[in-house]
């Protein structure tokens, strides 16, 4: 199959549907329910109330200016990516029909690719988000990998089953910076942590050839590289993460100017939602969207095989 120049599917569109018995129960029930249902204890991280500088005025990208000072209530969130084995036994204990099975196709890209080149692959979801005889492709399947091949949609159906929410954009950034200022990454300016690569992202020339400097060519386990200084995994890289957020390319300057309600104003009710992080698949030959400033945006039914989340409440 040839390989496509695409950053996101068109947008589709698919009812969703809950099944009867779940929505018979009251919305309290159902979390309860839920969160029995899921085995272990949530791993929540709780952040208490506080403010952070949100944007830098030097970058390059307009949707990233300017710096500007944003509070945040006291919230709780998952101390990693929702896993692969975490998502198929929700979908399993549901019922639930992703994004992807609904339209049968998943994007996908992998190693020998022409830069920003995506592949629409039939039948591809959650539960073999890759192309067919990829070489390496065991690294989605496994249960501790980042769930990928998820939408918004899916998104929120998940962390809404358990009683949850996606973080917003603000939350996520401040959960993610653990404290810290002006930075790309949670540790300062550079992906060299310690002496070491401290996340999962693309190096080399080209998508022709990864060469492994982080030790791994897609996705890592969610507890693969050590957290930030608040405890949470992943806070860059992997895969991008799914927020609450509309995506409004003056989101900043209206915060900035004192606008109520920035993310949704302007947007349309279906528009694009912000993804935050970046992801294994972005490096120096592609989209540099690592790091703590980059706002990536996409369909609420985009799915593509570098897209996760984590849950917050």
């Amino acid at each position: 199959m040839r390989a496509r120049r695409l950053l996101h599917p068109a947008p589709v569109v698919a009812a969703l549907a809950c099944a009867v018995t779940a929505c018979a129960q009251p919305a309290p029930e159902r979390a309860h329910a839920a969160a029995e249902a899921r085995g272990p204890s949530l791993d929540l991280v709780a952040l208490p109330a506080g403010d952070f500088t949100q944007g830098r005025d030097d970058g390059t990208r307009n949707d990233e200016r300017p710096a500007h000072v944003v509070h945040v209530g006291a919230f709780s969130i998952e101390r990693t990516l929702v896993t692969r084995e975490a998502f198929a036994r929700f979908v399993q204990e549901t019922g639930y029909v992703t994004t992807a099975d609904q339209i049968g196709f998943g994007m996908a890209s992998r190693e020998g690719m022409d830069d920003w080149a995506w592949e629409r692959v039939p039948h591809a979801s959650f539960r073999a988000p890759f192309i067919a005889d990829t070489s390496g492709s065991e690294a989605f399947l496994a249960p501790s990998a980042p769930v990928v091949m998820v939408s918004h949609d899916d998104a929120v159906a998940y962390c809404t089953h358990l009683g949850m929410r996606l973080p917003t954009e603000s939350e996520w950034e401040y959960a993610m910076r653990a404290g810290s200022t002006s930075t790309r990454y949670p540790w300062g300016p550079s992906p060299l942590r310690d002496g070491k690569l401290g996340l999962n992202y693309w190096q080399g020339e080209s998508h022709h050839k990864n060469d492994l400097e982080d030790g791994f060519v897609y996705v890592s386990p969610v507890r693969a590289f050590p957290p930030n200084a608040w405890g949470i995994h992943d806070p860059v890289g992997n895969v991008w993460q799914w927020t609450a957020d509309a995506y409004h390319p003056l989101a900043y300057s209206k915060a900035a100017a004192g606008a109520n309600d920035q993310r949704a104003e302007g947007a349309p009710q279906r528009g694009q939602r912000v993804l935050r992080g970046g992801s294994w698949w972005c490096g120096a030959c592609t989209c540099e969207g690592n790091g703590l400033f980059y706002r990536g945006h996409a369909d609420p039914r985009a799915v593509f095989n570098n897209n996760g989340f984590r849950c917050a409440k």
